[in-house]
């Protein structure tokens, strides 16, 4: 069986929330609550030319150029280098009104400017390489308003709702390049929305009234970032892309945030004081997002304390502590708090992902004692102690035959020996045991195109496996029993037309052909060859022919008995073998001898015309003598 799960550990930094790829162990969140920074450049609004009341508003980057908003009186767009921090380029632009926010759109190359006061739903498209403005989009979203009507005829009023048209005003602005969205704050409130590349509004949340002053917002392909101005200091609030928010962050400084952008995991925000300064966040311990990995006895014994983890620190997880009688530990299965999803791996996937619990086809259980460095972006992670049984019970079901078997009881690491079959089923024989795994409600069987037999999902296997007796099998729960059920096959094989029978497998000592509703008329040549418990053989009244050696090598028959007259075609060479079977035929509810073989090699068989039978039967009963 598969072991479970990929843990993880933490993000660095309250605000470098990285993307871990499929993370292994998700824990609840905790940031810290201050962002520490440092200066990296001051007094910038000097080189547009500005005196020290001019302001950097909004801000973005596309990952080698910083872009800032600039503003007095009209707006200044500055490109800086930012290895050098160097100014590269720089164009002054009107009506942009309070270019409070600039979100960069890779996938177009353009700067997008949220004008904000007092354009407020208008947003300024700017060529990223040559900063000329290409045009102003005018933003509008459909509301549903309750409009009072009169009614012509009855002079009653009524509401209704209509859709209607209005203008969307946004104070900031933000690109994710993965979603293909632009976040943006709502005007006069602390909402924020997704539009797409149109500018159309595709889903609106609700944030959180902090009391503080919006300002800008940043995000990247997990977090959504705005910061936020107050007279006791700065926040940094997060959000998810469900709207859930994850944390609300001091920012140590206490002069007015104006902007937030990043480069990688790396994080910048320029304040108004002292000429505008860019300030990057500080990375260092005090800052990162710490990460609790919660364990759970899962029905055992004991306490284990939980597992603080930092993104990029290799943690060892805690040793198993818990205990469970009669059962050992197998691993820890993991699921996060956020949607409940847990590790394991989809029907046919060598690949272990997160998954909702019906798309689980077997679980990735992990080791004991683990180091882990990554972790789930947000939320609580669970890690529940996986028991395996020491012992299990195998339990016996006839299925569709008769009989009765005792339950056994099984070491999960011993052999197995399927037992001898008690089980019957008359016209059938013993096929193997199907098996069914009563903790998770699996068979063993194969998946369609797949010669390799595993325990599956009844709706997965393509057909069951069949367990011999004395087959040696081990492991087949790791809790809870298994039932193997008898499996049975027909002992005739027929031909589609259900004329002849072909072959007989069955095993028992009489038998008796089934006329197939009277269609059967022929028993084919070697139908009985071989058959080594068969002692009597009953044939129907339909059959017309027993071909040449159709019974033959069967050294336990004594009788066959015909139920009708004797079959047309039926020769020396119809029965042959050493031992000399006594023929019968039924008349008047009775069995009366026809003849017999003295030998299997030439000796005609005595027959009996029914017509001489009726008139004189006893004339007709033979013995061996």
């Amino acid at each position: 069986m598969k072991q479970m799960i990929r843990f993880a550990c933490c993000l660095l930094l309250c605000m470098a929330l990285i993307a871990a790829n499929l993370c292994t162990a998700e824990a609840a969140a905790s940031f810290y609550s201050q962002a520490e920074l440092l200066v990296m450049k001051t007094n910038f609004e000097k080189d547009g030319g500005f005196g020290s009341f001019a302001v950097a508003q909004g801000a973005c980057t596309d990952g080698k150029y910083a872009y800032f908003a600039v503003m007095q009186g009209s707006g200044t767009i500055l490109k800086y280098d930012i290895n050098s921090w160097k100014l590269v380029a720089s164009k002054q632009i009107s009506n942009v009104g309070h270019g409070n926010d600039i979100a960069y759109n890779p996938d177009e190359n353009l700067l997008v400017i949220a004008n904000n006061e007092p354009y407020y739903n208008i947003v300024t498209l700017i060529d990223a390489e040559t900063l000329k403005v290409i045009k102003d989009v005018e933003l509008k979203q459909t509301v549903k308003v309750k409009e009072t009507q009169t009614d012509k005829l009855t002079g009653k009023k009524k509401t209704v709702e209509k859709e209607k048209e209005q203008p969307l005003d946004i104070y900031s602005i933000s690109y994710n390049s993965e979603l293909k969205r632009y976040v943006v704050g709502i005007s006069g409130s602390y909402d924020f929305a997704l539009l797409d590349t149109s500018f159309k509004k595709k889903s609106q949340f609700k944030g959180v009234n902090t009391g503080y002053t919006r300002q800008g917002c940043d995000c990247d392909e997990d977090y959504i970032y705005f910061v936020q101005s107050g007279g006791s200091g700065n926040l940094l609030v997060i959000y998810d892309y469900s709207g859930k928010h994850i944390a609300s962050v001091t920012v140590s400084d206490s002069h007015e945030i104006e902007n937030l952008f990043h480069v990688g995991h790396t994080f910048y925000a320029s304040f108004y004081y002292y000429g505008n300064t860019l300030q990057r966040i500080g990375f260092s311990p005090a800052t990162r997002i710490a990460y609790s990995v919660n364990y759970s006895p899962n029905g055992g014994e004991g306490k284990m304390e939980p597992t603080v983890v930092h993104y990029g620190d290799a943690t060892p997880l805690r040793k198993n502590a818990y205990t469970k009688e009669g059962y050992f530990f197998g691993g820890w299965k993991v699921q996060r708090g956020s949607d409940r999803k847990i590790v394991g791996y989809r029907n046919g996937s060598t690949k272990f992902e997160w998954l909702n619990e019906d798309d689980v086809y077997d679980l990735y259980l992990y080791e004991d004692g683990k180091k882990v460095a990554t972790t789930v972006k947000n939320g609580s992670v669970l890690l529940s102690a996986f028991w395996i049984n020491k012992e299990y019970e195998i339990s016996f079901d006839c299925g569709e035959g008769e009989g009765e078997m005792e339950p056994v009881t099984a070491g999960y690491s011993a052999a197995f020996a399927m037992p001898k079959s008690q089980f019957t089923k008359e016209g059938y024989i013993f096929d193997g045991y199907t098996a069914y795994r009563n903790i998770d409600r699996r068979v063993y069987g194969f998946r369609k195109n797949s010669d390799k037999p595993e325990w599956l999902k009844e709706k997965d296997a393509a057909t069951l496996y069949h367990f011999r007796e004395g087959e040696l099998f081990s492991r087949m729960t790791y809790d809870g029993s298994v039932t193997l059920t008898a499996q049975f096959q027909y002992a005739y094989d027929f031909s589609d037309d259900k004329k002849t029978l072909q072959e007989y497998v069955g095993v028992d000592e009489k038998v008796k052909i089934p006329d197939n509703g009277g269609e059967l008329t022929t028993i084919a040549e070697g139908a009985f060859h071989g058959t080594e418990n068969m002692t009597e053989l009953y044939v129907p009244a339909s059959v017309e022919a027993m071909e040449k050696d159709s019974v033959s090598k069967c050294p336990k028959l004594k009788t066959i008995c015909f139920e009708g007259n004797l079959p047309e075609k039926l020769d020396n060479d119809s029965v042959r073998q050493k031992v000399t079977p006594i023929l019968y035929r039924e008349y008047d509810g009775m069995d009366f001898c026809i003849g017999f073989y003295a030998n299997a090699e030439n000796v005609p068989l005595i027959k009996c015309h029914a017509a001489a039978v009726e008139k004189n039967i006893e004339a007709h009963v033979y013995d061996k003598q």
